[in-house]
Order: C-alpha cells, then structure tokens, then sequence
C-alpha cells in the first residue's frame, strides 16, 4: 500500500518530512550539492536557500580550469590567458551574486569564498561583506589569493577594505575569522576584534596594509592566532590570555610574547625564525606552559649558525612534548645541529623531522656522535630521507640515545628542485633505511613508508 502511494503522489518519504528536517540533511553536504536537489522536484526548489553555511570555495574550479590552458602549451599569450581568467572571474562573481540573492537565511554559520579576485571587484565584494555580517555570519573567510602564489599570499591581489565597508552591529557573533590576500588596515582588524566577543580563531595572510597589529583584551576567547607574509608588519602585540596557538611567519617583527601565557602551541617561519632561534633561551621564559613547537628553518643550513649558539646546555622548553622541524638539508653540514635543542627538552616525546635538499659538491665524513640520554623520546618521524650522510648519522644518533624509542617512521621521498619523484633514488633510500634495521637491531621499532 505504501508504495503504490508513493507512486500515485510521485513523492518519497524523505519529501514529506519537515523543512527544518530537510535542511539539517542538507547541511551534511555540500552547498554545490545542496543546490543541485532543486532539481528533484518542486518541494525541493527552494530548499537549498535556507542552506546555513555558504562555502563559496571556486579555487579548485580555478585550479582545474588553469590546468586545461597549461595542456594547451606555450601557444597561449600572455594578455589572452589574463582575457580568459578574467571570464572565469566574472562567471565566479555572478555565481555567488546568484547564491546570495536566492538565499532566504535569516543567520549565516559559514560564509566562505576563494577566488583570485582584485580590486577591480570592490563593489561586488563590498556586497558580500555586507551580507556576512548583516547575517550574523560565524565563521566567516575571505581567500583572494592569487593563482600565481597560492602558497605565500605575496602576489598583486588584493582588497582594500575600508571601514566604512565594514558594518558593525552592536553584537557580532563571530567566532572564527581569516582574511587572506585583504589589505586590512590596523584599525579595521582590531575594531572588529574588538567588536566581536565570541572570536575564537583569526587568521591574517599576506595583507600590505597592517604595520602594528594589536590583539587587545585580555577577556577575548581568542585561542588561535595566524599571521602570515604581511610584509610591512612591524610589530604583533598580543593581549589574550586564553590563546592557545599561534603561528607566525614572516619577516623578522617584534613579537610581545609576554601576555600569552596559556600558549601550548607555537610555529614559527620564514626570516623570523633566524631571529627566534637565536633568542629563544630569552623567549623561552614566556613559554612555560608550551607542549608543541614547530620550526620551519627554509634556510640553508650555513645561514643558521647554530653551532656558535651555546645556550643549549641546559633545559629551556620543560614542558615541551612535541617538537617539529622543517629543514633544508646537505651534506655541507650535520644535522646533529640541532641536537641541544632535543635535549633542552626533556620532555619531548615526539620528533618530527621533514627534509628538504639542496645539491651540493662537497662531500664530507660521517661525524663523530656526542652521548646523551632523551629519555623521554619515544616516537621519531623523519620525511624526505634518502639515505645520505646527513640524514644517516642523524638516525644513529636517535636510535643510540633515545632510550625509550618505540617509534621510527621513516618516509624515503626526495624532495629536491633537481629530482622529483625519481623511483630510483627512493628505492635506495628504502634499502639504506633497511640497513639501519639490521644493523642498530630496531626490528619493528622502524617503519618505513
């Protein structure tokens, strides 16, 4: 009987539960998806407008649509590829324009987009802007990255955002904010930390307006906090007591670490790092509750000096469980560099080591390897080993004093500008990871990838 009256209604029974029912379904996919269900029939047409989180992410889009003029080869110009983005640029503006004009929410959880869009698109974006916060948005993302440098936020991309293009309503329930590729100015960003009580997480990348952001309240909820490539930032004063993370990278800024002091995540990259490493036994004092560092040391490794710093002897980072270095690697150098950082601390249990190599000429001996005791260190992940002196000794080394070892992850991949992905030199890396086995007796302590 059902059946026969599904067939007569032409409906399911998914169609005649509630609305509300119907969008908290939709809301488990996603906004592209949701949208495509208007088609099933016409209890479902306008559904997807009360859709709550509006992901409007077109950089895949953008990234497949690049990849398609690349196969074209060299033949395309220059002004003709720009001719083109810029077509998909205005298709990506009417698509969201189309969204948001359809959208029938009162409240916004989510409002993302992502495109490698300018300035040439100010009122349009003006616009969505608007939107977002008139619908009380919560987590709200503007990524105009440029295609050029998805990765650093440096290309000529930007927004200038005003404050007059920044409505704030008396309570603003953010809880989550990252602007990428926006030239935000000081003012704008901490009035709208300021403004927003429930802010939770803030992220800035590659903005050419901040020069002295200031992060102030000490009853903000803010626990994490990323800066990134904002070139002429000169300082980051940080007045949060209940963070918890922060990632900065950039060039060398000074950074008040004095009122962050639930802080137990920390990275750290590009110029700035130089300057970190060398002043850390001073920094350190600000870190008493800090449980993981990440360093990303993109440097090559003569740059670092780290053999005239002396202040490794005796432990500075206590409480530190988790300790994650990204370095550039050769055989001019050792990497048992960087042993008195594992040993100022005692704690650390987890090492993670991700290589990067440059070619070099010169060939060197295997060092002799200083004695000491890690007593605490159980897991070790190493990630581009290939089998060289360098990243050899440094194997040793851990397997020899890590007296509590349990773990040794090792990925043979070799990541070099020269060789990419050349099976070969990864299979030696495999058969020189298979000696350390044999002849360290690590047995199953060793995994290799």
């Amino acid at each position: 009987m059902c059946h026969k009256r599904e067939e007569c209604d032409g409906e399911d029974r998914l169609s005649e539960l509630p609305d509300e029912l119907l969008v908290s379904i939709l809301s488990g996919i996603t906004m592209k998806e949701a949208a495509r269900t208007s088609v099933l029939s016409h209890r479902w047409e306008k559904l997807w407008t009360f859709y709550p989180c509006l992901d409007l992410d077109g950089s895949k889009r953008l990234d497949n649509f690049l990849s398609q003029i690349r196969d074209i080869g060299p033949g395309i110009t220059s002004e003709r590829r720009n001719e083109i983005l810029d077509i998909q640029r205005g298709g990506y503006i009417n698509w969201v324009n189309h969204i948001l004009e359809s959208s029938q929410l009162h409240v916004v959880d989510e409002f993302k987009v992502q495109f490698d869009l300018d300035e040439r698109y100010k009122p349009d974006i003006d616009k969505w802007v608007r939107f977002a916060l008139e619908k009380k948005v919560k987590r709200f993302e503007l990524d105009f990255s440029s295609y050029k440098d998805r990765v650093h936020y440096m290309g000529h991309y930007n927004y200038p955002l005003s404050l007059e293009a920044l409505p704030l309503p008396s309570s603003i329930f953010l809880t989550s904010l990252i602007l990428k590729m926006v030239a935000v100015s000081d003012q704008v960003l901490e009035n709208f930390i300021s403004n927003c009580p429930f802010l939770e997480s803030l992220c800035v990348g590659g903005s050419r307006s901040l020069v002295h952001l200031r992060v102030p309240g000490s009853s903000l909820c803010l626990k994490y906090v990323e800066v990134t490539y904002c070139k002429n930032l000169k300082s980051l004063e940080l007045h949060a007591a209940n963070l918890l993370s922060l990632k900065y990278t950039g060039l060398s800024t000074a950074i008040s670490f004095m009122n962050i002091p639930n802080l137990v995540e920390l990275c750290v990259g590009g110029k700035y790092q130089q300057y970190f490493v060398h002043n850390l036994p001073i920094l350190s004092k600000s870190f008493s509750q800090l449980q993981k560092l990440a360093l990303d040391l993109d440097i090559k490794p003569y740059f670092l000096h780290m053999r005239n710093i002396k202040w490794f002897q005796n432990p500075i980072l206590s409480q530190l469980k988790q300790l994650e270095l990204h370095v550039v690697a050769s055989d001019v150098q050792s990497l048992l560099l960087y042993s008195p950082l594992i040993e100022a601390c005692p704690s650390l249990n987890r090492l993670a080591l991700k290589l990067d190599w440059y070619k070099s000429a010169i060939k060197r001996e295997v060092r002799k390897l200083r004695q000491c005791c890690h007593l605490s260190l159980k897991v070790v992940e190493m990630t581009g080993f290939v089998g060289q002196i360098v990243d050899t000794e440094f194997c040793i080394y851990l397997i020899k004093n890590a007296k509590m070892l349990e773990k040794m992850i090792i990925d043979p991949c070799y990541r070099s500008p020269y060789v990419i992905g050349d099976i070969e030199l990864v299979e030696a890396a495999r058969e020189c990871a298979e000696q350390l086995r044999s002849e360290y007796c690590i047995g199953d302590k060793l995994i290799i990838l």
